[in-house]
């Protein structure tokens, strides 16, 4: 998941339609099920405008917003690190409720989550989930742990502006 500088293009996203196709046309290229990108802005350490950009099915999305939300989703608790969705699913009670949910959507059980900051005040988190059993999810963890962080901060240097336009939009 690392894309190539002489191909891939480096500018910003124009929307928000853009943004999401890419990461479907990234779903076939890596051969994985979902991406996912969230970027929180925060105020006083608490979220004041969430953006997530996802190739998830909407109805889950809504689900997932008007359920949970990335206040009191324990992934988003470890904002500085990668969680493996399976483990933290046996170890965390809360974490297993949100992915049976999500497998009722269409996500599969195995991903991985990359949360960093940007500064104080915004957090990132992006997801990549793969459709595979128990067996070989160790083998396609090992794929796309060597390219997951780069293209996660790659797709944040293109979405940001777009983010950034509308938090200034919403600010006006």
């Amino acid at each position: 998941m690392n894309p190539d500088s002489q191909i891939e293009s480096r500018a910003a996203f124009v929307s928000f339609n853009e943004a999401t196709q890419y990461l479907e046309q990234m779903c076939r290229v890596f051969a994985v099920k979902h991406l996912s990108y969230w970027s929180l802005s925060l105020r006083d350490g608490l979220p004041d405008e969430v953006s997530w950009i996802a190739t998830y099915d909407p109805a889950y999305m809504s689900h997932y917003m008007r359920n949970y939300t990335p206040v009191g989703d324990p992934a988003f608790e470890c904002m500085d690190g990668l969680v493996d969705w399976a483990a933290s699913s046996a170890s965390d009670s809360a974490v297993g409720v949100i992915h049976r949910a999500a497998e009722k959507y269409g996500i599969a059980k195995h991903g991985l989550s990359y949360a960093f900051r940007e500064g104080t005040d915004r957090a990132i988190m992006f997801s990549v989930n793969i459709e595979c059993d128990d067996e070989r999810w160790p083998v396609e963890k090992g794929r796309i742990l060597g390219v997951f962080q780069n293209f996660a901060h790659y797709f944040h240097n293109r979405a940001k502006p777009l983010v950034e336009s509308r938090r200034s939009r919403n600010a006006a």
